[in-house]
């Protein structure tokens, strides 16, 4: 049976506050303040956390300086969204320093995807639904009528509209339900043995993936199936794995090959080629949901239950 779904935050009116931050990497300016416009445009209130346009390293601050500002929007009882300003690498480092019980006082929407995967497995963990979804260059590139904003804005409305789009040749029909989990395929492996590990029993499990070697995506995805992991989904949802590299001797198949491979021998329904991940479009996903994955010859549906 799978789990029931999850905590979802209150529903995002024009004129909330959303707080831009960034838990992971740094981002040059332009962009975020652009972003920033466009979501102001739409009616919303929007702020930048005082360490959101920083650079130290890789990171947009020290450890303790990206904490302060997340920890102080999740304390927010005024902050209706914390929108995440890019991934990068950065969150492991400061996850677990995190106190989330403010938080549980004033649930809010986390909403961001790759590094940011970190933050969705928390919260699942805690039993609340994020939004894995865009952030702020694709909203600076596309602007206020991008048709993933506005389905990302919609699902923190509380409107769930069914998610129809092509389903690749190497997809497994069936049908299934069960609750939404996943994110970055790399940061879920990275995860394996800590406390934001999720429990498989039941779910649909999405991935992507960005610029990681074959062999590297086989072994994760061995990982997985040595661990117990695949066989205990109830669906599979595989988005864009961009810009995968071979080495210098050619692995010999593509990402969706060295996945089809991993799953074939279960008899779930998988859905190769789902338009979310590091590419345009990217749809938003609202995780810890509970949905029914139905998947036919060229065609997936996802369509939320709750």
């Amino acid at each position: 049976m799978s789990e029931a779904s999850s905590l979802v935050p209150p529903s995002l009116k024009p004129g909330d506050r959303i707080l831009l931050l960034s838990p992971s990497g740094f981002m040059a300016p332009e962009p975020v303040v652009a972003a920033a416009n466009v979501l102001r445009f739409l009616g919303y209130q929007v702020e930048l956390s005082r360490h959101a346009l920083g650079c130290a390293g890789i990171y947009s601050g020290t450890d303790d300086e990206r904490l302060a500002d997340l920890q102080a929007a999740l304390d927010s009882p005024d902050v209706a969204a914390i929108w995440c300003i890019r991934g990068g690498y950065g969150a492991m480092r400061i996850i677990d320093r995190l106190d989330f019980s403010g938080f549980m006082k004033h649930p809010k929407w986390l909403i961001g995807f790759s590094d940011i995967t970190v933050l969705h497995a928390a919260f699942q963990q805690m039993g609340v639904a994020s939004v894995h979804a865009l952030m702020m260059k694709h909203i600076s590139d596309y602007g206020a009528s991008d048709l993933d904003l506005r389905r990302a804005i919609e699902l923190m409305q509380g409107l769930h509209s069914p998610v129809e789009a092509e389903a690749g040749l190497l997809s497994r029909c069936g049908h299934a339900t069960g609750v939404l989990e996943g994110g970055n395929l790399s940061l879920l492996y990275a995860l394996r043995g800590t406390p934001y590990d999720f429990n498989p029993q039941g779910k649909i499990l999405f991935m992507e993936d960005l610029s990681e070697y074959h062999y590297h995506l086989d072994r994760m995805m061995q990982n997985l199936r040595l661990g117990g992991v695949l066989e205990r989904l109830s669906g599979l949802v595989v988005g864009q794995f961009t810009e995968m590299k071979d080495g210098a001797t050619p692995y010999g198949t593509d990402a969706y090959g060295i996945i089809a491979e991993a799953v074939g021998g279960y008899g779930y329904p998988v859905w190769f080629g789902f338009p979310a991940g590091h590419d345009h479009p990217n749809c938003p996903l609202l995780l810890g949901a509970r949905v029914n994955l139905s998947v036919e010859v060229g065609r997936g549906c996802l369509n939320y239950v709750d």
